[in-house]
This record gives structure tokens, C-alpha cells and sequence, in this order.
């Protein structure tokens, strides 16, 4: 296909005894129509295109496919606990590797250049850092965990966000990491072993339907399944697994997940909100509809230096082509101290 391409956009004919040139032309013709011609150019359904273009303008729209089509960076979070990141970064240098640090992200290093193996990388057998991207480390800095507090990470697997906040805890409380199969709670263990975190308790289970938590944590983190249409250059194929009724499907689960996990928070206590998304109907919408049908709560913005992301809302939105990370939508939702804890219908 790519050789019959050449062949017709350089005016060659199939035919070399015609003794003819035929004039060049691009033998793919876009459709005029913006959205189409976006979508074919770089590869995206429409839909997708028209979610990003009812958000942003059509520079950014541009600048968002073309992000998308990159190769991603590696970023690793360094266990602060163990090392600063400048003596993470010596230690990198050490063995020939270049890394620079992420503005906004205190535990942030990025890999510059690397394509071997990450077990190969100095320190990963030690478990001095795990690879997570900056922007989903955002996530357990907005949440900001305390030391001796019960924390309930209600959609732990693969275990990063748990083991970060069992980091920024001094390894001093308790954290329960969830997850519904018995795969994925296996490699929250395994992320365990490796790490070293001791508070991090891994639990099977399905957090729309767990009545042992209800009223028993400080915190809450609930980074529920989303559609990934803030790392699609991570998971390509994304881009034509999702459909728009996908997306309706999420949308529902996300809302059980909303409205039986906030049961788990203490009165007076937390609760932050996060996809890796980049739709609307996942991220604004589903925020506005639990704070309409859900008393008592209220959205706390973020403090410096995060308060730079943060909209006029108060939640805050990667956008992957301006802040260079994975798109991310996090939130921080607090209960308010005189909430009257109600068990589910």
C-alpha cells in the first residue's frame, strides 16, 4: 500500500512503456470538513476529535492529536524517604543515564534518551522508585495523606498511588488498596514486596459494594476506570477500543463507584476524584452531578504550587500538549464536619 502511495503522489504509472509522465498529485485527498480531516490525518475516530473540540480550540485540538502520537517519556518516582532527587539524578549519571526533574512534581524524575529495559535502571531491585507518570503522582500530592491516618485507595491496582501515599506517610498509618480481581490484587502485592511499604494492605474486593469501610477513613482516594483518552500515546489501540457508548458505560460505573466510596469518608474528612481521561461527560459532569445529588460535600482547590493547574472550579485538568504530562482530571472533594453518615440504599 505504502509503495502504490509513492508511486501515485510522484506521478510515476505502472505502466513504464507508455512513455507517458503523469502529473503529481497527492493521491490522498482530506475531506475539507475539520473534523474529518483531523481525525484521518492523525488517526483518531471523530468523535474523539469533536469530545477535544468542544473544549479547546482548533491550534490546541492540533497540538493535542499530534501530542498523542508521540513516544512517551519515562518518568519514575523517586522514594524521597531514600533519596532527594538530586542524588537520584547523580546516581543516574553514575551510570550514563540523563534525567532532569519535573516542575510541579517534587518526586518527579524523568528519563531522557533511555530505551533499555526499566529493571535494568540503577536501583530498581532496591525500590527506591517506580515508574509512574508526573501527572498521576499529582494525584497523591492533592490528596495529601498524613501520617497515622486511614487511607482507602478504592481502585488500587497496580498499587502506585498507594505505595506513593505510603511514602509521603513516613510508612506511619494504614492504607487500603482495593481492587475487584484477584490478578490485580496480586500486583498491588508484588509493587509491595518490591517497594517496602508496610501499610499498604492489599484488599479483593468490589468498592461498590464494601459496608465495612462506611465512616472509617480520613481520606479517600477513588481513581476509578475511565476510557484513557489522556494516554492514548501509551495504549494507541485505545483510541478505537473506546466508542462513545463505551464511555456511557463508564459513566455509570464511575457513579456507583461515587456514591457508595464517599459513604467510606469520615465526616470532616476527604475524598479525591481522578481519571487519566480527558472527556468531559467522566471528569466536570460526573463532579457536578455528585455535588447536586450528594449533600454535605464541597470541592477544595489546591494549594501552591498545584493551585497553578487548578481552574475556576477548583478541580484541575492536564492537558497533556501544554503541561507535557498524561492527561489527568483530579479533584478534591471534602465532607463537611456535621455530615450524618448514611449507609447506602
Amino acid at each position: 500500500m505504502l509503495r502504490q502511495y509513492i508511486r501515485q503522489s510522484t506521478g510515476h504509472s505502472n505502466d513504464q512503456n507508455d512513455g507517458k509522465s503523469n502529473e503529481s498529485i497527492d493521491p490522498l485527498q482530506l475531506p475539507a470538513e475539520l473534523t474529518q480531516r483531523l481525525g484521518i490525518f492523525h488517526s483518531y475516530p471523530d468523535w474523539i476529535v469533536q469530545v477535544w473540540q468542544s473544549m479547546l480550540p482548533d491550534n490546541e485540538v492540533v497540538a493535542l492529536c499530534e501530542w498523542f502520537n508521540q513516544t512517551p517519556q519515562l518518568d519514575l518516582r523517586i522514594n524521597l524517604q531514600r533519596y532527594s532527587l538530586a542524588e537520584a539524578a547523580e546516581i543516574f549519571v553514575a551510570a550514563g543515564i540523563e534525567s532532569e526533574p519535573i516542575p510541579l512534581v517534587p518526586s518527579a524524575l524523568r528519563i531522557k534518551g533511555h530505551t533499555g529495559a526499566v529493571a535494568n535502571l540503577p536501583g530498581y531491585l532496591e525500590g527506591w522508585w517506580a515508574v509512574q507518570d508526573s501527572s498521576a503522582q499529582l494525584v497523591s500530592y492533592l490528596l495529601d495523606p498524613q501520617p497515622g491516618e486511614t487511607i482507602m485507595d478504592a481502585c488500587g491496582a497496580p498499587g502506585g498511588k498507594s505505595l506513593h501515599m505510603a511514602e509521603l506517610m513516613g510508612d506511619d498509618g494504614v492504607i487500603w488498596s482495593c481492587d475487584r480481581t484477584a490478578a490485580r490484587t496480586q500486583k498491588i502485592q508484588q509493587n509491595i514486596d518490591r517497594l517496602g511499604a508496610s501499610i499498604v494492605r492489599p484488599l479483593m474486593c468490589d468498592s461498590r459494594h464494601q459496608p465495612t469501610f462506611i465512616g472509617q477513613a480520613d481520606r479517600v482516594l477513588l481513581d476509578v476506570p475511565c476510557s484513557g483518552l489522556g494516554t492514548l500515546n501509551r495504549h494507541a489501540d485505545a483510541r478505537w477500543r473506546q466508542t462513545p457508548e463505551s464511555v456511557n458505560g463508564l459513566v455509570t460505573l464511575q457513579r456507583e463507584l461515587l456514591s457508595h466510596v464517599s459513604t467510606w469518608v469520615k465526616p470532616g474528612g476527604v475524598m479525591v476524584y481522578a481519571t487519566c481521561t480527558l472527556h468531559p461527560d467522566e471528569n466536570e459532569a460526573q463532579i457536578e452531578w455528585f455535588l447536586n445529588q450528594h449533600e454535605g460535600w464541597q470541592i477544595e482547590p489546591p494549594n501552591s504550587p498545584m493551585q497553578a493547574l487548578a481552574t475556576e472550579k477548583g478541580w484541575i485538568k492536564v492537558w497533556s500538549h501544554q503541561q507535557h504530562m498524561d492527561g489527568f482530571f483530579m479533584v478534591k472533594l471534602v465532607r463537611e464536619s456535621s455530615s450524618v453518615l448514611l449507609s447506602p440504599a
